[in-house]
């Protein structure tokens, strides 16, 4: 077991490559929020963006590894309608008694990440110790690598001033 879990759902991909590419950075676990329902199509994107605006949760699989296990967890959610995603308020909804330390992370076609993260840090119950939001666009065209390896280093220092 390593030190820190990365827990992200993605809808469409993006937040998923920035969940994986920060976990290789930090050598950390990953684990996915799989929906109990799918969201493909016109559909499940006007169902997200409704949830989303309602601040509804969703259906989700039951995680594979336990928040409990690790000192240090890392969040991340697309935006939607201005809100975090469904499947993570039903995340941290169930599991927020057993975060010992919280990052956090989003992806955004537009704005509202700022509010987007300070709901998450709200509905955790915890300060968190790092945040970060990048655009959809910067994260397609490949130019985010420099503030994800600065938040990937804030995390390690955070990280090896719990251990010290």
């Amino acid at each position: 077991m390593k030190p820190c879990l990365i827990v992200y759902y993605s809808r469409s991909g993006v937040t998923a490559g920035v969940a994986q590419a920060l976990a290789r950075l930090c050598g950390a676990d990953i684990e996915e929020i799989r929906d109990a329902r799918p969201r493909d199509g016109a559909a499940g994107l006007l169902r997200s963006a409704w949830q989303g605006w309602r601040r509804q949760p969703a259906g989700i699989m039951a995680p594979q590894r336990h928040p409990a296990d690790y000192p240090f967890i890392v969040l991340g959610t697309p935006v939607w309608a201005g809100q975090m995603s469904a499947p993570m308020r039903a995340y941290i909804l169930q599991q927020r008694e057993h975060f010992r330390r919280v990052a956090l992370f989003c992806t955004m076609d537009g704005s509202g990440g700022q509010d987007v993260l300070m709901s998450m840090a709200d509905l955790c119950n915890k300060l968190p110790a790092a945040t970060l939001h990048l655009r959809r666009r910067e994260v397609l065209a490949d130019r985010h690598a420099a503030a994800l390896a600065a938040f990937a280093d804030e995390l390690a220092v955070l990280r090896h001033d719990e251990e010290a």
